[in-house]
């Protein structure tokens, strides 16, 4: 599939369209894990380098409830060290949580976590996206099948920019082997005045 000389570490975002393709030509009569899958994709792609993960996984309240009904509940990871605006194809890591708020991190298999590194977390609550303006925008689906949500954030934007929860120590954390899943973040927001204008460091809409 590649023909580097070396062994070139690859994005998350890019493992993960690759993993996506993997399980495509598994097709449904496969009856290998999603392990077995992994590991014969590594053993078939000598150069290209396996980036070692930690788990990452907990839960998420808001003012101490769940998500609200109707709302996707996005956790966002960005490089503590190195911020970047989002790209046209948005963060690469980041996962949604369940009804209950709980949420787990995955790079090749579910729950491994992410690459070891200290990272801001951040949150929007954002909904199923249409199109905009009658110009196209985003619609509801992707061109890879994927769902599109957007805002405006039912978390009032007041956890979504990761430059601005780099100064809160509880939004940043350090992810080192053996991982932890047992994070807890409750976000409070009744009460609070939103941030009407987000910063660059803000997605604008998200592809689960």
């Amino acid at each position: 599939m590649f023909s580097t000389a070396r062994r070139t570490p690859l994005s998350i975002r890019s493992l993960a369209l690759l993993f996506l393709a993997a399980a495509a030509l598994e097709g449904c009569n496969s009856n290998r894990s999603e392990q077995q899958v992994v590991e014969q994709w590594f053993k078939d792609n000598p150069n290209l380098k396996r980036i070692p993960v930690a788990p990452l996984s907990g839960h998420v309240s808001v003012d101490g409830q769940p998500p609200a009904k109707g709302t996707k509940l996005f956790v966002v990871l960005s490089d503590a060290d190195h911020i970047q605006p989002p790209g046209k194809e948005g963060p690469d890591l980041f996962t949604h949580c369940d009804a209950e708020g709980n949420f787990s991190f995955k790079t090749y298999v579910a729950g491994d976590g992410v690459p070891c590194k200290k990272y801001v977390v951040s949150f929007l609550g954002l909904h199923s996206a249409t199109k905009r303006n009658g110009q196209g925008g985003f619609g509801g689906v992707s061109p890879n099948r994927q769902k599109q949500f957007a805002g405006p954030d039912d978390l009032k934007n007041l956890y979504s920019d990761p430059k601005k929860n780099l100064s809160d120590p509880k939004f940043v954390i350090d992810v080192k082997e053996p991982g932890r899943t047992d994070y807890e973040f409750n976000l409070e927001v009744a009460g609070k005045d939103p941030i009407v204008s987000p910063s660059e460091y803000v997605p604008s809409h998200l592809a689960d």
